[in-house]
């Protein structure tokens, strides 16, 4: 038998399996009988009761007008029951409530247990100790965004696994912190781009927390993994199970154990709402890269131009189309616009043409431009993949 009390903690008064005291929170002495799991714990009231937590409104109950027997926690026979809860984490909870000040000193340090402090951010959360939850989130913050002590040039946030970074963004989002948000999702992007990190693993996690520069570009690259067969690549990190890679490692013919899996890695599977949106982002791109290889980006005539209209403007449309269509344009596929955008940019501002006919102040603006609109498409990149099939964004 159980029940869910005004506080929101699941209690029971009847279990059929005895539970074992736990070695290091079973306290002898202590007022406050808890089961987790089968562990039994025996604590302080005043310690779980403090800071508006979720469990002082359970011990406001006047203990001595009933029979101690009787009243939930008070005696092993009859203790507080915590269903859905895991001991260890409840174990953590209370390692941070007896915890003294150098033990919690250590949290702020590059060596300390970053699974450990988000499962403290996560507990105190759920349990609202607000100021213990304060200060684990200031813990956890400066840990991860500071160089670590053994790798000065590296802070956590650039070499942890995309399970790491995920958890990172649950526990920002759930707790409100919204610096630690912003940083994990900067770093979760760079490392997407730069390859380090698969971007399936963000598309989920981005579309619940509504992280749209994340969600964004995971899709963006996934896009430009997909294989043959709309495969999307494999699971593993690094930069050596990018597409690019493992197809260089096949088209050299390296040896391969029975199975495969070690150099080929596990193959990823897509959602099919993701499929939908990758369909819809390819066609959305495709479709941005025809209008923008023939429609250059606007710019203003500068003081010092007299001819803008029929000299600078036109000249500007004239060379844009030529570049666009260039060679060394083409190289990436057009759905790849950023990447197109960029090589633009680099034949522009080095293109003979634009540099005698256009006023100096023209030329730096219409180069501005088109920084312009690579910023536009990188910020509204998740609208791209909206999925139409399905109707969303409709």
């Amino acid at each position: 038998m159980m029940d869910i009390d005004a506080s929101g903690l699941v209690r029971a008064t009847q279990t059929t399996t005895e539970p074992v005291r736990d070695a290091e929170y079973y306290i002898e002495g202590a007022d406050c009988a808890i089961r987790v799991e089968d562990t039994l714990f025996r604590v302080h009231r005043y310690l779980l009761g403090r800071d508006n937590s979720a469990f002082q409104d359970m011990f406001d109950v006047p203990v001595r007008a009933v029979p101690s027997e009787t009243v939930e926690g008070l005696s092993d026979g009859n203790p507080i029951i915590l269903y859905g809860e895991s001991a260890e984490n409840f174990r953590t909870l209370l390692s941070v409530l007896y915890a003294l000040p150098p033990e919690l000193q250590a949290y702020h340090t590059s060596e300390a247990n970053i699974d450990r402090l988000l499962t403290v951010c996560e507990m105190t959360n759920k349990y609202h100790f607000a100021s213990i939850e304060t200060w684990a989130l200031d813990a956890l913050y400066n840990v991860v965004t500071r160089p670590r002590a053994l790798s000065p040039r590296q802070d956590y946030l650039t070499e942890c696994p995309s399970s790491a970074m995920r958890r990172l963004l649950e526990v920002a989002v759930l707790c409100g912190h919204e610096p630690l948000r912003e940083g994990v999702e900067n770093a979760w992007v760079l490392r997407i781009k730069n390859g380090a990190l698969r971007p399936i693993h963000a598309l989920d996690i981005a579309a619940r927390t509504g992280a749209k520069k994340l969600e964004g570009y995971a899709y963006y690259a996934q896009l430009l993994e997909m294989g043959a067969d709309f495969d999307p690549g494999v699971v593993e990190d690094g930069k050596e199970y990018s597409r690019a890679a493992l197809t260089r490692t096949a088209s050299l013919g390296a040896a391969m154990p029975p199975d495969g899996a070690a150099n080929l890695g596990t193959p990823a599977v897509l959602t099919r709402e993701q499929k939908q949106r990758l369909l819809s982002g390819h066609w959305s791109l495709t479709r941005l890269w025809d209008t923008l290889r023939t429609t250059p980006p606007k710019f203003e005539q500068s003081e010092d131009c007299v001819y803008h209209q029929h000299g600078c403007r036109s000249t500007w449309v004239y060379v844009w189309r030529e570049v666009a269509n260039s060679v060394a344009t083409e190289v990436p596929p057009a759905v790849d616009v950023l990447r197109r955008l960029h090589l633009m940019y680099q034949q522009l501002a080095t293109h003979t043409v634009l540099s005698e006919a256009l006023s100096p102040l023209c030329r730096y603006a219409a180069l501005l431009s088109l920084e312009g609109t690579t910023v536009e498409l990188e910020q509204n990149l998740a609208a791209h993949f909206s999925d139409l099939i399905g109707g969303e964004g409709a």
